[in-house]
């Protein structure tokens, strides 16, 4: 009999499709054999190790070919990690990425977004295609609980952590959608016809505080839980390409203070969106295409973001940088901090994407 407390589960043989025998570990170095995936790191990227161990029945097989689209922790249970991939759907590991399931009802297709329910650890959300999916059994099974019938598709995901019934969604053709009953029922909270939604966060201190990068229109931001919107693209400007803004992020651990990352660089703002300051990165503005971005949540002035070459580290809020090489001769997609983790040695994960074609 299986609990609702997390159990192993182990996944037919179409994942082999994807496998490749055996386990290892990478560093600094590109790992022998396929060598994306996910790579995690406790030393701030001097070394970093491939997580590519898959259950797959009584066999062992690889996601070493993976790409990644997104990471998620369980801030109740950091052991609980899981990945939205390109092709494979949602694979989640239960014992901090030393191994890996591939979950049931949702094992195919590109999965850009994931959130987890702060209060329950058995219940996530995913985003496929144009459906918003839930699990309330720890990815046991998922079903489709938003299906929207134009040709959209869902790109970002948020479950408010005051009120888990809360959720928002952001998609490819301008709407944040917003549920009240854990996904029974949705309702467009905002629309800005026409400018994809690349990402959606949420206030740590205060969860009616919402924030939106749009491709193209900047960010939207709410002060009262989705019922007003104000637009924030004025204020970015001065910052060419700045309004086509790919992540929004909140400090975790400084009120006020959130981040946007876009062409132009990384902008900082420290008092919620009104005015902004760029970072000083080692390379000119605009010139770098930045694909992921995260700031320690136990020390807000270790920050890191990374590009299809390297992983660069700031331990002093982005006056000075140290490029570090990828583990990889993939590019980066993804960085997620353990949040509990300490802050002189936070474990980070590393999302990886092969090349394109």
């Amino acid at each position: 009999m299986i609990s609702k407390s997390r159990s192993l589960l182990y996944v037919a043989a179409p994942i082999l499709a994807i496998a490749l025998m055996g386990q290892g570990c990478g560093t600094a170095k590109p790992a022998a054999g396929p060598d994306g995936g996910i790579f995690r790191s406790k030393d701030k990227g001097v070394a970093w190790t491939q997580l590519k161990t898959l259950n797959v029945g009584a066999k062992q097989g690889s996601i070493a070919n993976v790409g990644i689209a997104t990471l998620a922790i369980d801030p109740q249970d950091t052991k609980a990690v899981y990945a939205g991939t390109e092709q494979n759907g949602v694979m989640y590991s239960l014992d901090g990425g030393e191994s890996w399931e591939s979950a049931t009802g949702l094992a195919s297709g590109r999965v850009p977004a994931i959130a987890v329910d702060a209060k329950d650890k058995c219940t996530i959300y995913a985003t496929r295609d144009n459906q918003v999916f839930k699990t309330s059994n720890c990815s046991r099974d998922w079903a489709a609980v938003y299906f929207d019938p134009r040709s959209i598709k869902f790109t970002s995901l948020v479950v408010d952590w005051f009120n888990s019934n809360v959720l928002y969604a952001g998609t490819s053709d301008g709407d944040i959608v917003k549920s009240e009953n854990g996904g029974a029922t949705w309702r467009v909270a905002h629309r800005i016809d026409g400018y994809k939604i690349n990402g959606i966060a949420m206030d740590p201190r205060d969860s009616r505080i919402v924030y939106a990068a749009t491709d193209r229109y900047g960010l939207l931001k709410t002060t009262d839980a989705g019922a007003t919107w104000v637009s924030i693209r004025k204020e970015l400007q001065e910052f060419d390409s700045a309004n086509r803004a790919n992540i929004v992020m909140p400090d975790p651990s400084v009120a006020n203070r959130v981040y946007t990352v876009s062409k132009y660089g990384i902008l900082q703002s420290d008092d919620a969106g009104a005015t902004w300051k760029a970072l000083k990165l080692p390379t000119p503005a605009g010139t770098v295409d930045m694909k992921a971005f995260a700031v320690n949540p136990k020390d807000s002035r270790e920050l890191v973001y990374a590009t299809d070459k390297a992983v660069i580290w700031s331990a002093d809020g982005g006056q000075t940088w140290t490029p570090k090489k990828l583990p990889t001769s993939r590019g980066a997609s993804m960085i997620l901090y353990d949040p509990s983790s300490t802050a002189a040695a936070a474990t980070v994960y590393l999302g990886t994407l092969p090349p394109k074609q």
